[in-house]
């Protein structure tokens, strides 16, 4: 399923609230924790790229502490860029919202599994510039997205979080802190 935006920057306010918002609700319950990792590409991507996949995001633990929710955006898997005059494979980036349920707590333990849906970069393009810029008339590139989707397990203990993050184009081992 490709879905067709066209520019990022539409979507830059758009995350930027709900990272603010996940921000002040997560002050408001005292819980959640940021997480990076880094990984590798899945044997069934088939990509051409050798670059290393990443994740940086956030998790918000309610205080009902059944459900997690947060955000990532990752670099993985690969898109077609076009947009200095020749076709070139690079890294996209996804940006994805997660949505679990607790599997167990405890007062110095939590255990959770989510499930990641969001949106990958597949192709970016423009009309070529003569002059030497990325696009003709220096424009802002169009880009095509596709569904991105996976899962995730975390255990958080004390102010530490291990984990791992597994979607249809890489894998990712992660580490972060939890507040």
């Amino acid at each position: 399923m490709v879905v067709e935006m066209l520019n990022l920057k539409s979507f830059v306010p758009l995350f930027l609230g709900l990272i603010l918002g996940s921000a002040n609700m997560a002050q408001a319950e005292q819980s959640g924790a940021f997480y990076g990792g880094m990984g590798v590409n899945n044997d069934g991507a088939e990509l051409q790229i050798d670059d290393t996949p990443f994740v940086l995001g956030a998790l918000f633990f309610p205080s009902t502490q059944s459900v997690v929710f947060g955000f990532d955006i990752a670099g993985e898997g690969e898109m077609l860029d076009s947009t200095f005059g020749s076709n070139a494979l690079k890294q996209a980036y996804s940006f994805n919202a997660v949505l679990g349920g607790n599997l167990y707590w405890s007062e110095d333990m939590r255990t959770d599994l989510s499930a990641i849906i969001g949106f990958r970069e597949s192709v970016k393009d423009c009309p070529d510039s003569f002059i030497g810029f990325q696009c003709y008339a220096d424009r802002d590139p169009e880009t095509e997205y596709e569904l991105n989707y996976g899962a995730m397990l975390t255990i958080t203990f004390d102010h530490a979080l291990i984990g791992l993050r597994v979607t249809e184009q890489s894998a990712q081992a992660l580490i972060g802190i939890s507040f």
